[in-house]
């Protein structure tokens, strides 16, 4: 139940976003005057359910569970003030952002009575995974130059990727962590590499943004045979 608590409280405060952003005139000041009311009204209630499912989530966790929650919880507070900016679509708040979300994964997996080392193996895959999808987009962006993305990303981007599929193998051949959790990390790094020698074009962004989520589902599905 406290991880069950944990989740509803994440995917809360993660949907709390939009609502926010809207309340703060990040999407515009026509979309402030006409979705306000709607806007705070939802926010309201994310932030009640949140809050709630949080508390209910710490005291029902263990002590280990409790203590895993800092991890979320410090890259959340540093995310805040670019969080109430609205100033998330830059590299540093994304991989907060990132780190938010799959650290969330600790107290969950460690209050169901997962080993530690396997709450870590799992988030940090996550992790690993997400940001080389992030990555890999402002790379795409940077090919177009103007200004646009991070130019260094066009390089480090496909070299981070070889590097995380060298050491999925790596690890499969030192058989220390399950096997499956090998593969799940050499398949993160697989899209990198996918979408370096392809060249892809920023006006595919949407077609990439989709074959991230169903990569990540392929991912998934080793980790959850962990």
């Amino acid at each position: 139940m406290a991880a069950f608590c944990f989740a509803l409280s994440a995917v809360s405060f993660f949907l709390m976003h939009e609502p926010v952003a809207v309340l703060i005139g990040v999407r515009g000041a026509r979309a402030k005057e006409s979705w306000g009311r709607r806007a705070r009204k939802q926010a309201i209630w994310l932030a009640a359910t949140g809050a709630g499912m949080g508390a209910a989530a710490l005291i029902l966790a263990p002590f280990e569970g409790r203590l895993a929650l800092l991890v979320p919880l410090t890259a959340g507070a540093l995310l805040l003030p670019a969080f109430l900016s609205g100033r998330l679509k830059t590299l540093t708040s994304e991989v907060l952002v990132i780190g938010a979300l799959t650290g969330t994964l600790l107290p969950m997996s460690v209050s169901s009575g997962v080993a530690w080392p396997r709450a870590w193996i799992a988030s940090g895959i996550w992790f690993v995974t997400f940001l080389i999808g992030t990555l890999t987009v402002h790379a795409i962006k940077a090919r177009i130059g103007k200004g646009v993305g991070t130019s260094w990303l066009v390089t480090v981007t496909p070299a981070l990727s070889a590097a995380t599929i060298a050491v999925g193998f790596l690890a499969a051949a030192t058989s220390q962590p399950p096997l499956t959790a090998s593969l799940a990390l050499a398949l993160a790094g697989s899209i990198g590499i996918v979408c370096s020698i392809t060249a892809v074009h920023p006006r595919r962004l949407k077609q990439v943004g989709w074959t991230f989520v169903a990569w990540n589902v392929i991912t998934w599905a080793p980790l959850s045979a962990m």
